[in-house]
């Protein structure tokens, strides 16, 4: 595999591309252009076993056109590591047993209807009572984020359609970006040029910078980062809106441009406020569960399992409000490894993983929010420090 250009920016410039699920090779050259996904993650795998990534991230109806493709001949020899293998007898147990079944119920009750309350009162309040607005609207995109981004991994035509309307109305960003960086994310966690996510540089550094890349700033990045993640939801509406000016997808600008209709009927630091505080909710937990783990290097072994076990880490919350505010992440690893699986499954699944990872030797981390919080700004602050105390 090779390093890629971000997601939104890739051009494909690879010739032939096969690909290797449950045994068979697929010449994926010509399809590549139209998958949902991108072409970038479809190239990734070229000569290379794709079976666990491809069953992580996509549907039934996804699996049953593959298997209709004609496979070709490959004379590369790949083998299937003893954790793959067993993983793959774990999902096919998991999906016997109904647990990426979505009930509609649940979803309207805790998830969809919670959200709606929150921004629309948040809205009707924001002249009289416009501190209370700024927390209620805020909380509420937070929450639409968690939700949307629970749809953008689920699969059918109601789940896409909440996925979009949560994402464009309420955050104004693209589900069709969104899904491009964030399947990228899922399948190179931690891995430097491939994963977005942790390439924050020059304002956040996860690792010591060449001499010629440093910058003056650094050094007080243990200081300052919480700023910067407030403006993590300012950053995705940015990127939303140069993605679909380019992309020419008129549902999803006509959904951002209600967006800021929306806003601009707000008092100016409601709007702000709603974004900033939104913002940093979730980014003090996306980052959380990623950057206190292992980065690896772009040339470093691949393996889809063990990667999401050593790049990820879980959280406990012990009360019923952050449990709410965490969204379903703090089961993060549970959620990179069955990422269509609904999020309110996690909790009964997280004593399967456990057990899965100690029957196959893989670590499996789980830290408290108060803990999790204070391994943060030890990565921060160990990353800050000036290159020549670096031994």
């Amino acid at each position: 595999m090779t390093a890629i250009a971000f997601p939104h920016d890739y051009k494909t410039s690879l010739g032939k591309c096969n690909i290797k699920v449950d045994g068979e090779w697929y010449d994926c050259t010509t399809w590549r252009h139209s998958h949902p996904g991108g072409a970038e993650i479809v190239d990734q795998f070229h000569m290379a076993d794709a079976t666990d990534a491809f069953y992580a991230l996509h549907s039934v109806e996804a699996i049953q056109k593959l298997k209709k493709m004609k496979s070709t001949e490959c004379t590369n020899p790949t083998t299937r590591d003893v954790v793959s293998v067993n993983f793959e007898k774990f999902r096919h147990q998991l999906e016997k047993e109904g647990w990426f079944r979505r009930d509609w119920r649940v979803d309207a009750a805790l998830c969809i209807l919670p959200v709606i309350f929150m921004c629309v009162t948040g809205f009707m309040i924001a002249h009289s009572w416009p501190i209370l607005a700024t927390i209620l609207i805020g909380v509420g995109m937070q929450q639409a984020g968690w939700v949307g981004h629970d749809y953008s991994h689920g699969r059918g035509k109601a789940a896409d359609f909440f996925g979009l309307a949560l994402g464009g109305l309420i955050n104004g960003f693209s589900t069709a970006w969104w899904s491009h960086k964030h399947n990228t994310h899922h399948t190179f966690p931690n891995r430097k040029e491939f994963d977005a996510d942790i390439h924050n540089e020059p304002i956040l550094h996860l690792w010591f910078p060449a001499s010629d890349k440093d910058v003056w700033h650094r050094r007080y990045q243990h200081l300052y980062y919480p700023v910067a993640y407030s403006f993590l939801y300012a950053s995705w509406r940015l990127q939303s809106i140069q993605f679909v000016l380019g992309s020419k997808n008129w549902v999803e600008r006509a959904l951002i441009a209600t967006n800021y209709i929306l806003l601009a009927c707000l008092p100016w630091k409601v709007a702000i406020g709603s974004i900033l505080l939104g913002g940093l909710l979730v980014a003090m937990v996306v980052t959380a569960n990623h950057q206190t783990e292992e980065i690896l290097e772009s040339d470093a072994p691949y393996n889809f399992i063990r990667d999401q076990f050593s790049t990820t880490r879980g959280i406990h919350c012990s009360n019923l409000v952050t449990e709410y505010l965490f969204g379903g992440m703090q089961y993060q690893l549970e959620h990179h490894l069955f990422p269509i699986m609904p999020r309110y499954y996690y909790p009964s699944l997280r004593p399967l993983v456990k057990k899965f990872a100690e029957d196959n030797g893989l670590q499996h981390h789980i830290s408290g929010v108060v803990e999790i919080i204070g391994m943060n700004y030890q990565v921060m602050k160990k990353f800050s420090q000036p290159l020549q105390n670096v031994e």
